[in-house]
């Protein structure tokens, strides 16, 4: 009975090793030390592998992800999903994952280092490096986690408002009230209560994603700075490799408005357009520009051009602007709609025209919610618009 069962587990381990090198969701090159107990080492690959193939899941249908930190996991997650999307010309069609590093914690959690590679031409290239957490849990199934908790033991933390900060030595009090109003305007506009926010305070994006368990990616060679964040129910995770300046972290207002807003709207139904007007009318843009500034930009714009087709300005996606950063008519145009909106409706009259769909050529889409949210059709456009920048010069 003894041969029987260990024959067994030698087949099975065979099996997971030989159906991971055929659908190749899994790699396990030669020399790489597994645990030596054939049960165990069954189950960590098994596991594994089913990990990997339920990853395109949301995360809360994904067997293999940790119940107990699955949202800061999810942060992760996100960025494992999206390594195949930035693929090059030369590239393969989708990189391959490969086993790195399999090292012990104690009998029943472990560190998994997974290595991703493309080739470019006849040469091959590491596209990221990952490492997860992997504990053992019923049945021999293991269960994978992000390292961020782990990462962070030791860290303090402060709780303002309804945000809960995670940082290592200091953190700039007044600078993380200013961030908790900003966004509680944000969430009191959209009528989104009961939300947490975590955010780990990390001193530059290096940082940041190791914290996360992603040792290194290809795509982001030469990236100054960067924010990793996620959502699971009314609670965000944010891990901020943005620059730590005076005890905070940077952070950039329009796209935070972007972030709330794709909470409570299905990204797939955007209009960008009204989108990116909506985030110049609560956000400003690159950091550089609040909403006056725009607001000034279209009415220099409008007494320099005095018979400016906006319709046509519009449809052609024209730029206000070019440099030091671009701006868009279109997108101005669709703040002054929106602001219009919510002062004779309230924020959520916009929602139908935000929620159109995506950009077609000619905009048919928007111009017929256009026409739904305002009575006006295209023929009535450029009287519209016209209309709005007299209202906003008598502000």
């Amino acid at each position: 009975m003894k041969y029987i069962l260990f024959a067994a587990v030698v087949l099975s381990t065979s099996a997971a090793l030989a159906q991971s090198s055929a659908v190749q969701t899994l790699i396990i090159p030669r020399g790489i030390r597994l645990p030596k107990d054939s049960m165990t080492r069954a189950g960590l690959i098994g596991s594994l592998e089913n990990w990997l193939d339920q990853r395109k899941k949301p995360d809360s249908m994904n067997a293999y992800v940790s119940r107990a930190e699955l949202p800061a996991t999810t942060v992760f997650m996100d960025e494992l999903r999206s390594i195949d999307w930035y693929l090059r010309q030369d590239s393969a069609a989708s990189c391959k994952c490969y086993l790195g590093n399999v090292v012990s914690l104690d009998s029943a959690q472990c560190l998994v280092q997974l290595n991703y590679m493309d080739m470019r031409k006849d040469t091959p290239m590491l596209r990221a490096c990952c490492t997860v957490l992997a504990r053992r849990g019923d049945n021999n199934r293991w269960i994978v986690s992000s390292p961020l908790e782990q990462n962070t033991v030791g860290w303090k933390e402060k709780t303002i408002g309804n945000c809960v900060f995670h940082y290592k030595t200091t953190i700039n009090v007044r600078k993380a009230e200013e961030f908790v109003r900003g966004i509680a305007s944000y969430d009191k506009r959209l009528k989104a209560v009961g939300t947490t926010i975590d955010f780990y305070c990390c001193n530059n994006w290096v940082e940041a994603t190791k914290l996360l368990g992603e040792d290194f990616r290809a795509d982001y060679n030469g990236s100054a700075l960067a924010e990793f964040s996620s959502d699971y129910g009314n609670r965000t995770v944010v891990v901020s490799g943005e620059p730590f300046v005076d005890g905070f972290n940077t952070w950039d207002t329009h796209d935070w408005w972007h972030g709330r807003l794709h909470r409570i709207v299905p990204t797939a139904t955007i209009n960008r357009p009204v989108d990116e007007g909506m985030a110049y009318l609560y956000g400003g843009s690159w950091r550089i520009y609040g909403w006056k500034d725009v607001l000034n930009m279209i009415e220099t714009y409008a007494a320099a051009n005095p018979g400016a087709d906006w319709l046509e300005l519009y449809k052609k996606g024209t730029n206000l602007q070019t440099q030091p950063w671009p701006l868009k008519i279109s997108y101005t145009i669709n703040a002054l709609v929106v602001q219009r909106l919510e002062r004779d409706k309230g924020f959520y009259a916009s929602l139908p025209l935000l929620s159109c769909g995506p950009k077609q050529e000619g905009d048919a889409n928007y111009f017929a919610a256009f026409k739904k949210v305002t009575g006006v059709d295209e023929a009535g456009f450029n009287s519209y618009v016209s209309g709005l920048l007299k209202d906003a010069a008598g502000r």
